[in-house]
């Protein structure tokens, strides 16, 4: 058998991105520079999909990832605490 674990063979193809913007730079396009910047250099690698979970609610961070083809495909409910707060996740995917 196989292992399906983060690592093996099974996800070879994908990818999971990560972007955290200070709140001081926020809104100056910084985003949008960093996901050019990143795609270019994956352009040419065997990757098949990317993966994006946001921590809700954060509605620029959810328009920067539609802005760059990604999709919603579900979220997890109240799966962390921060603060005493529970979180929710909005995961989005962009097949490449």
């Amino acid at each position: 058998m196989q292992s399906a674990l983060p690592g093996s063979r099974a996800f070879r193809e994908t990818v999971e991105l990560s972007v955290a913007i200070d709140a001081s730079c926020r809104g100056l396009g910084v985003g949008t520079s960093l996901y050019r910047a990143l795609f270019d250099s994956i352009a040419d690698e065997p990757i098949h999909v990317a993966v994006v979970g946001i921590a809700m609610p954060n509605d620029a961070s959810v328009a920067l990832h539609r802005k760059f083809g990604f999709t919603e495909v579900g979220t997890f409910h109240e799966y962390a605490v921060k603060d005493g707060q529970y979180l929710s996740s909005l995961w989005m995917e962009r097949l490449l």
